[in-house]
């Protein structure tokens, strides 16, 4: 897969403060909470934040990577039309590949709500493991998270 990361702009955040997922995935809806709404429309202001783009140059979600106590951390968000397709794999190791190239680190972790077993399955094809469970207050509720990590 070929992602285009580049420097969020305006019109990207405008974009990214608009999606909204299905069923049990509305938990990561933009619009969820004020602070995950002013994240989303101020995403081009986010020194950690790329927007991705494929070879249409079409968006199609962000990603960041932020040093948590001294840590690499990945955050990923694909557009809502383009999850449960299938492409989440392929997707997640451009994401890693170039992250790798541009950081040179040799371990990253990231967070995922446990409910969310289509993206743990994606991370565990791609060498991540479970180090750690716990509840995180999110979206005015108490939600189940797990925290996994890549070694290279």
């Amino acid at each position: 897969m070929k992602i285009d990361f580049r420097k969020p702009t305006e019109r990207d955040a405008r974009d990214i403060a608009t999606w909204k997922y299905e069923g049990i995935y509305s938990f990561y809806d933009n619009d969820k909470t004020e602070a995950k709404k002013q994240w989303a429309s101020n995403i081009h202001n986010d020194e950690e934040s790329l927007a991705m783009y494929d070879e249409k140059e079409q968006l199609i979600g962000n990603c960041s990577f932020s040093i948590d106590e001294d840590e690499f951390e990945l955050g990923v968000q694909m557009r809502p039309s383009l999850t449960g397709k299938g492409m989440g794999t392929e997707a997640v190791k451009t994401i890693l590949d170039f992250g790798r190239e541009k950081y040179k680190f040799n371990s990253i972790k990231l967070l995922v709500a446990k409910f969310n077993k289509r993206a743990i399955r994606v991370y565990e094809k791609l060498d991540f493991k479970k180090t750690d469970e716990f509840v995180w207050n999110v979206n005015g509720g108490e939600t189940e998270f797990i925290e996994m990590r890549k070694t290279y």
